[in-house]
């Protein structure tokens, strides 16, 4: 049984992607429920790399909870400031696999977050 824990414990940790946090300008919002019932949201956004004046553009996601933090915010043409991960969409019938930018939640500056949590103590 310890073993099993230690191995888990292990693959988790190994497993655990890095966040990273992108102000993103939605373009063409799909909405939809995936196979399980679960909502999401699927836009092309457009961002721009730290130091860089180039716009690039690629797939975002978010269901579930991250869906439920943005959705105020969620409109087309407008910024929004979202941290997530980088994932491979897998390829299909319909399309070849691709990466995408899978959202987790509403980013929040770091003063405006350190208020918060004076506020809340």
């Amino acid at each position: 049984m310890n073993d099993n824990t230690a191995t888990s414990a292990a693959v988790s940790t190994e497993t655990r992607a890095r966040s990273y946090p992108r102000t993103v300008t939605p373009k063409t919002i799909k909405e939809g429920k995936n196979k399980n019932g679960t909502e999401f949201v699927s836009f092309i956004g457009e961002y721009r790399r730290q130091g860089k004046d180039k716009v690039y553009t690629m797939f975002h996601t978010a269901s579930g909870a991250a869906l439920s933090s943005i959705r105020e915010q969620l409109k087309e043409g407008q910024p929004i400031r979202v941290f997530g991960v980088f994932d491979e969409m897998p390829a299909d019938a319909e399309r070849k696999s691709k990466q995408v930018f899978r959202i987790i939640g509403l980013s929040t500056p770091r003063e405006q977050a350190a208020e918060e949590m004076q506020q809340a103590a």
